[in-house]
């Protein structure tokens, strides 16, 4: 878990957590109120344990702040997806298609997604957690069968990128 760590929660879900011994460095509130009678407190007696709350204004806002927040470790939002994924290519068709495919995914802002996706997948292949063989349109992207989210060769198959990009 990075240092960005961040909960959705309600005023009963910071009880129950205080509760349970978790701790919290930065919740996502409806209402900040009871956070900042906390911080007061906190000051009050001295007590270095504030909480960085932010309250929930749209959806938009609330996206862009998961955006910049995906909990992963360091490694790999600073890894470079292209390089990892092209190593994985042997010859001219699939690197020809992986640079097409990562043209269409930085268009639209998901390269963090891809990296998102490497971390799922390491986490999983740890605790021995089986990912399916694929499922609907996600097939069609080359890059998911590289970073090993299917395993369906969407070039073998000739599976049109656009199809899972819509």
């Amino acid at each position: 878990m990075n240092k960005n760590k961040q909960y959705v929660v309600s005023e009963q879900d910071i009880v129950n957590g205080w509760l349970s011994g978790n701790t919290f460095d930065t919740v996502i509130m409806d209402d900040t109120k009871p956070i900042n009678i906390y911080n007061e407190w906190c000051q009050t007696f001295d007590l270095d344990k504030f909480i960085d709350a932010k309250t929930e204004n749209t959806t938009d806002t609330y996206v862009e702040d998961c955006l910049r927040n995906w909990n992963m470790p360091d490694k790999y939002m600073d890894i470079n997806i292209q390089e990892w994924l092209m190593e994985r290519c042997t010859n001219a068709q699939q690197r020809d298609r992986v640079y097409t495919e990562l043209l269409e995914y930085e268009k639209r802002g998901m390269i963090i997604v891809l990296k998102f996706l490497l971390h799922l997948v390491h986490t999983c292949e740890q605790h021995d957690i089986v990912l399916g063989v694929g499922r609907g349109s996600s097939v069609a992207s080359y890059c998911l069968y590289l970073l090993g989210i299917h395993h369906i060769d969407s070039i073998k198959y000739e599976l049109d990128i656009k199809e899972f990009l819509k």
